[in-house]
């Protein structure tokens, strides 16, 4: 250390609860941990802002998916049963489907942060074993249950050849329950209709 007689600082440290520390000064030497981001320049961009995957690449670089919760299907299947439940109660059909679930499932494998899917329309069609010119009949049942919102070229400002999944964060979502719980009221907020924002409030972009 500056200032220190080479012979005063080879002593002058002891370890305490794991806490580097200087007899002498007193100082307390915190070790020295690289963040992620320590060599990134440019900010974040929010999910409004990913027009292809090569943008969405970009976007998931500042989150480090360490730290975020285990990502399970307890919230899908929970909600199935509750569906389940609901229809036995008050015989209103709210029920997932077999088929549903199934396309739901391998929908939430493919989730990388919160409820957002950012793939070629070629890669999400072999993840669901179907043929690209049948992947929106695919997807149709589960958009016509508000489960899903797609954004493609013809319907967003998706580029040519790529394809935006936004899953219904009340089924699926990878991240802290206090975010999903204010994805899930921008779901179903008017406000928040339009797909590109439906996924995340403002204050909430990573």
């Amino acid at each position: 250390m500056k200032g220190l007689p080479a012979a005063a600082t080879s002593f002058a440290t002891v370890y305490i609860d794991g806490l580097e520390v200087n007899t002498i000064t007193g100082e307390v030497i915190i070790p020295h941990y690289v963040s992620i981001y320590c060599n990134q320049s440019k900010p974040q961009q929010s999910l409004a802002s990913c027009r292809s995957v090569d943008h969405y690449a970009e976007y998931v670089t500042h989150v480090d998916r360490r730290k975020l919760p285990p990502h399970d299907l307890h919230r899908l299947r929970d909600y199935v049963d509750y569906a389940h439940g609901e229809w036995r109660r008050t015989e209103v059909d709210c029920r997932i489907t077999i088929p549903q679930l199934r396309v739901l499932e391998k929908l939430h494998g493919l989730v990388l942060y919160r409820n957002h899917i950012v793939l070629s329309q070629v890669e999400l069609a072999k993840a669901l074993h179907v043929v690209p010119a049948n992947l929106m009949k695919k997807l149709q049942p589960l958009i016509d249950r508000d489960f899903i919102r797609v954004e493609t070229s013809r319907s967003g400002n998706m580029r040519t050849g790529d394809i935006k999944v936004l899953t219904n964060p009340t089924l699926i979502y990878r991240g802290y329950e206090k975010e999903q719980q204010a994805a899930v009221k921008a779901w179903y907020s008017p406000r928040m209709a339009r797909t590109q924002y439906s996924a995340e409030m403002p204050a909430l972009v990573a």
